[in-house]
């Protein structure tokens, strides 16, 4: 019986790397976290991704030029086709590298594929995960900010070349804090967890303003500045009418972008995965349901479902081995 290939996955984020080895799809026989030190700049992380590898290959007796494949999730715009980062919204230096050209010359793989970590990890759930046996497949991670995947039969779905479905960066409507009316603000500015708790200090600051102050103010030292998504979301859990409209707002606001896309793509299923869909069912799902249950472009209503993702932190480097063995497959 032959023996399966040994490949790479690795995810590149704003504060987290990821890298898995593995041989048979779904299974990861070496996997290392680390930290990322966002001032130590792209070189730093590339330093950690070479020293995670020694360390991988040592563990598990792969000597160089073993790996024959890697695959990469990386966190911001790349240039699939030519395997370079278009840039960082976290970390500088990886402004046009060629990071598919560095992991042949220095991790030793002659095939190596680099997407966008958001459509990496829609791959990994539509093959591996929450999405199985759905097309079309619409998956968003909400965490730091918003991404989008749209993936078709098993396929990322890269719209002219760079990317698509960049739902975060959707104007959404908005109640202004000022009184003035409604803004159009990014989907990731105030639905996102950054943007949750940016909403949350600047309604704090409105408050102490009016004369109220907002008791969740203590969460951060007693300064709004240190008033997170996770605040909220605990503040809301316990009742507190301000954080539960904060989470109004941001449920509003993606419900409102994902209405907007159910009428565009018509996906068969919608995942919800980063660290803010982890509020679960009665903060976020159920309410999200609802909202687009009642404004979705009617014909569509009951032609999708939205679910949780279900490959958990890893599920770049899970996406980045489908890419990997994808990668390895078109090459003959």
């Amino acid at each position: 019986m032959p023996r399966h290939p040994w490949l790479l996955g690795v995810e590149i984020g704003g504060t987290k790397l990821q890298l898995g080895l593995s041989r048979r799809p779904g299974e990861f026989e070496g996997l290392i976290r680390r930290a990322i030190e966002p001032a130590r700049g792209a070189r730093g992380i590339l330093d950690q991704i070479r020293e995670c590898l020694e360390a991988l290959r040592e563990e598990h007796g792969v000597g160089f030029g073993d790996v024959r494949a890697v695959g990469v999730g990386f966190g911001g715009p790349v240039d699939a086709d030519s395997g370079r980062t278009e840039t960082s919204f976290q970390v500088e230096g990886w402004t046009d590298f060629p990071l598919a050209d560095w992991c042949r010359e220095t991790l030793g793989a002659a095939v190596v594929s680099v997407h966008n970590d958001a459509d990496v990890a829609g791959l990994a759930e539509s093959r591996l995960g929450a999405g199985r046996g759905r097309s079309p497949l619409l998956y968003l991670t909400i965490g730091s900010g918003i991404g989008g995947a749209l993936i078709l039969d098993g396929r990322i779905h890269r719209g002219a070349g760079r990317g698509a479905v960049e739902i975060g960066h959707l104007r959404v409507p908005f109640p202004s804090l000022s009184g003035s009316g409604v803004e159009f603000p990014e989907l990731e500015k105030v639905a996102s967890g950054w943007g949750i708790g940016a909403v949350a200090r600047a309604l704090a600051e409105a408050l102490d303003a009016d004369g109220r102050r907002w008791p969740l103010r203590d969460a951060g030292g007693g300064d709004a500045a240190g008033i997170t998504a996770v605040d909220v979301a605990e503040a809301a859990r316990r009742g507190d009418p301000n954080a539960l409209l904060v989470l109004d707002w941001a449920r509003d606001a993606l419900a409102y972008a994902l209405s907007q896309a159910v009428a565009l793509i018509a996906p068969a299923r919608i995942i919800l995965g980063g660290g803010v869909s982890l509020m679960g069912e009665e903060l976020w799902f159920a309410p999200i349901r609802e909202r687009i249950d009642a404004q979705v472009f009617a014909p569509f209503r009951g032609s999708f479902d939205i679910v949780p993702a279900a490959l958990g932190e890893e599920v770049v480097v899970h996406g980045a081995l489908e890419l990997a063995r994808d990668a390895l497959a078109e090459s003959g």
